[in-house]
């Protein structure tokens, strides 16, 4: 190749070649954060039966209302919890109630696994739409189903919420 045709070849490659790179640096990156331990937020995948993965309905308990944030949170996994030191403050709350007997103060578990390591038994776990459906569902052993006992789904988005920030400390 020669002259004019030759440069816009060569400057074509190159452009190619940096779109190429900043993929990869992308991919790269998401991978280390879904990795890395950090929970998740978002994975409407991850609304499913922890025991055979079927996909789960979330119907509301008579009297129960939606919230905004719980209407939210099903349609994008977004828990806006998260971001809010009350409702955090009240899930540490309903975490000490229901949850701190079978998975320790610190979420390092006992006789329930731990929720905050690493490696968890549910994967899912890893999502807040993972860990929405282990509540309210129920998983192996003796945890059972919270949507069959006093807590509404709102609380459990509240739970999920304190639980996100045991796994800072």
């Amino acid at each position: 190749m020669g002259g004019a045709r030759g440069i816009v070849f060569v400057q074509g490659f190159s452009q190619m070649m940096h779109l190429a790179n900043r993929a990869i640096i992308g991919l790269a990156i998401a991978a280390s954060v879904s990795w890395s331990g950090v929970a998740l937020s978002g994975d409407l995948a991850d609304f499913k039966d922890p025991f055979d993965g079927s996909k789960l309905s979330f119907p509301l308990k008579s009297g129960e209302t939606e919230t905004a944030a719980l209407k939210k949170f099903k349609e994008t996994g977004d828990n806006d919890y998260r971001k809010d030191s009350a409702a955090i403050a009240k899930g540490k709350e309903l975490y000490d109630q229901w949850c701190q007997l079978c998975h320790n103060a610190d979420g390092s578990g006992k006789m329930g696994p731990s929720l905050i390591s690493n490696d968890p038994v549910y994967k899912q776990r890893k999502t807040d739409p993972g860990m929405f459906s282990i509540i309210y569902a129920g998983a192996s052993g003796a945890m059972q189903a919270f949507s069959k006992r006093e807590l509404t789904q709102d609380d459990m988005l509240k739970i999920i919420a304190y639980v996100r920030t045991l796994e800072k400390k």
